[in-house]
Parts: C-alpha cells; structure tokens; sequence
C-alpha cells in the first residue's frame, strides 16, 4: 500500500497542468472576495494558501492517493491558520474529481483509502465551514455524491481492463491464426514436394521403359516414333514440373529474409509500437556485442513493451557497462502486463542474466541486466 502511495513523478500532462493553474485562479478568486467582504474576516494570506490546494489536480493521474492526502493535509493547515471561511465551492467539486481518479487509477485497497480520505477531507470542510448552518447534517450528501462519482470511476477502470483484456486477447489469436496460416502453407508445400518427387519417379520409369523398347527397333521409322514420344512425354514432364516448382516457390515467398534485430533497431521497434514521443535513451559506450546477446536484449526490451499502454510516457534505458548491458523499461501498465515480463524473464535466464520487474499503481517497471562476457553465454 505504501508503494501504491508513492508518485514517480513522471507524466504530468499538460493539460493536466492547465487545469491546475485554472483552478487555482478561480480558488484565489473565491478567496479574494471573502478577504474583500468586510463580514467575512479572512486574512489576505488565506488567498495563496488556498489556491495551492488546486496544485495536487496536476498529478491526479499518476499518483491520485497522494493528490487526495496533500489537498487534505494542506486544508487542515488552511483551518488552523485561518479558522472558518467559506471553502466548499471549490473543495468539493476538488474533491470528487480527485475521487474519481483513484476508482479509476487504483488497485482496490488503495482505491477505497482514497475513498476514505475524499470523505474526511469533505467532513473537514463541512465542520470549518462558516456558511455551513448544519454541517454534520451536509455532509452524508457530499459523502454519497463521492461514493457515486468513486463507483463510476471503477466502473470505468472495469470497463477499460475489460477492453484490455480483449485486445490482448485479440492480439494472441491473431498470432495464432497467423502460426496456422503458416502451418498450412508448410502442409501444402511438403505435399508438393512430395507429389513432385512422385512425379520424378513414375515420369522417369515411363520414359526409361520407352527407351528400352525403342533400343532395338525393326525400323528406322518405329525409332523414330519412339523418339518423338520420348521427346513428348519429356516436355510434358518439365511442364508440369515447373508447375510444382511454381508452387512450392509462391509458397516459400512469404518466408522472411530479413537479417536479425539488433540494438540498432530499438528506436524503430519503439516508434512502432509506442510512437513517435516515446524515448529511448543510450547511456555507457554503445559498441558491437555478442550476436546471441544483441539478439535477446532486442526481443527483451520488445516484450516488456507489450506490457505497456500505446501511450508516448513510454521510456527505453539502455546502459553499456564493462562487462554488461542493463535494459530499463517503464511505463503505465497494461493488463496481462504479468505474462509479457515472464517471457521476458525467459530470455534473460538464457543469459544467465537478472530481471526485476514492478507492476504498481497502474505503472510497470522492469530492469533487465545480461552478461556481455562469454561466460555468461555458457
């Protein structure tokens, strides 16, 4: 749970940031014209301070558990240092989209610790309230107004695992579908192969048995009518021979020929699965590495990119040491992101290498690290 709690802080977004700022404006706001009404008694302080409480809005999609904890703890500090005013026009609306973001963005325990916070701080703001004639008896709305927007955040988050899980699923049957394509073409290929080598023999033993009755002819014109017929038969023969030849030859056209993957194409893999924002970082002395290991760090770093979202906060690290290469790969989670980092796993122990990999709080991490030295190739 204290995992869950932390924030990377990577992948703020802009608009995200926009709508901070926004907030924030319209807090100072809220809060000037209560320093400016005489009855209202607010100190000018109370305007900064109160608008700070919108910052947390900027991180509510990477870490919404902190966001709920900073806008709670720095609420309290705004009651003790200026008492009752009037608070609930921004906190609340504050806080049911912060509520929102952990149903949507948290595991289920984190996610109902959020809930929690969401209605202490609204019980908060209920009591300190100075408009508030009755606030113990409005805060069960605003505590259900925070449980319905919570619900309808994991009802989202249920729903986009759902439509996760179906587009990983879809994914594998086309990989399978693509296997049985290629398991048929091969049946066909090896039927052809086999019917060619059966047309070689029986073409072959009619042509000989030809030969042998036209060895001894009676006549020059029965030799030469044997000839002809050998020379017929041996057309037609090559005919449908190149037939076949033809065939298995379109067969074996879908065969790949390109050379293997190496580090060399890292950012092209990245840009085609992740897009074009996403970074790939070079760190140490880049140089040739073994074949076996270029090969392996490349299908590594491809599988730990399927246990990602498709969104541009991907980042790829890879760092050449003396006698080892680290790859590190991190990103938001996607479901079935647990059997990607397996096979993963699997090449690394091919290597005799290490892989640690982390899947918390809707983010995933792996840090891959394979022997350079020969050794680790036995």
């Amino acid at each position: 749970m204290i995992a869950a709690m932390r924030s990377t802080g990577k992948g703020l977004r802009r608009r995200d940031i926009a709508f901070a700022v926004l907030v924030a404006l319209i807090a100072a706001g809220d809060m000037i014209s209560q320093v400016l009404d005489d009855t209202a008694k607010a100190s000018p302080w109370a305007v900064p301070l109160f608008a700070a409480l919108a910052a947390p809005l900027a991180w509510r999609r990477v870490a919404p558990l902190p966001a709920l904890l900073t806008v709670f703890g720095g609420l309290l500090v705004h009651i003790g240092l200026f008492g009752a005013v009037v608070r609930c026009g921004i906190l609340f609306p504050l806080i049911l989209v912060l509520v929102f973001s952990a149903g949507v963005r948290l595991d289920p325990r984190p996610a109902m610790l959020g809930l929690l916070i969401a209605w202490a701080t609204a019980l908060a703001v209920c009591l300190s309230d100075s408009d508030a004639g009755a606030p113990l008896a409005a805060w069960p709305f605003v505590a259900v107004a925070a449980a319905a927007v919570w619900v309808a955040g994991r009802l989202v988050r249920s729903r986009g695992r759902m439509a996760d899980e179906l587009e990983a699923r879809t994914s594998e049957l086309r990989v399978v579908r693509d296997d049985r394509a290629r398991l048929e073409v091969a049946t066909d290929r090896a039927r052809l192969s086999a019917g060619l080598d059966e047309l070689l023999h029986r073409r072959l033993g009619e042509l000989a048995r030809m030969a042998d009755d036209g060895a001894q002819p009676s006549d020059p014109a029965t030799a030469a009518a044997t000839f002809a017929d050998i020379e017929r038969e041996s057309r037609r023969t090559l005919e449908e021979m190149r037939k076949l030849v033809g065939a298995l030859r379109c067969d074996a056209s879908d065969a790949g020929t390109a050379p293997q993957p190496t580090l060399t194409h890292l950012e092209a893999l990245l840009v085609r699965a992740k897009g074009s924002d996403a970074r790939l970082i070079i760190e140490g002395h880049p140089r040739v590495l073994p074949a076996g290991v270029e090969l392996s760090a490349y299908r590594i770093v491809e599988h730990l990119l399927c246990a990602l979202e498709d969104v541009s906060e991907v980042e790829v690290r890879v760092t050449f040491g003396d006698d080892a290469i680290e790859l590190a790969v991190s990103g938001p989670a996607r479901p079935g992101a647990k059997a990607a980092i397996e096979r993963a796993r699997a090449r690394v122990k091919l290597h005799r290498g290490t892989l640690e990999a982390t899947a918390q709080g809707g983010r995933a991490e792996a840090v891959a690290c394979l022997p350079t030295l020969a050794k680790g190739l036995t």
